[in-house]
């Protein structure tokens, strides 16, 4: 526990990194707004699964449902 908090005293958390970078999030909502790719196709372009993809956009469930 002290090495945790020595940590957060530099400044430090122990956050898992995210799966999708402010870049990726963009072109996802463009090619969701296109109309042109399914949900999946956008994940898989990402390096991703749906399931992410819904998680960081919920607004794409009800766009694609």
């Amino acid at each position: 526990m002290a090495g945790l908090v020595a940590a957060r005293q530099r400044g430090k958390v122990g956050e898992r990194p995210r799966s999708l970078s402010e870049t990726d999030l963009e072109v996802a909502r463009s090619l969701l707004s296109s109309n042109q790719f399914t949900v999946a196709e956008i994940a898989k372009r990402l390096g991703t699964s749906p399931a992410t993809l819904y998680r960081y956009l919920p607004s794409a469930r009800s766009a694609h449902s």
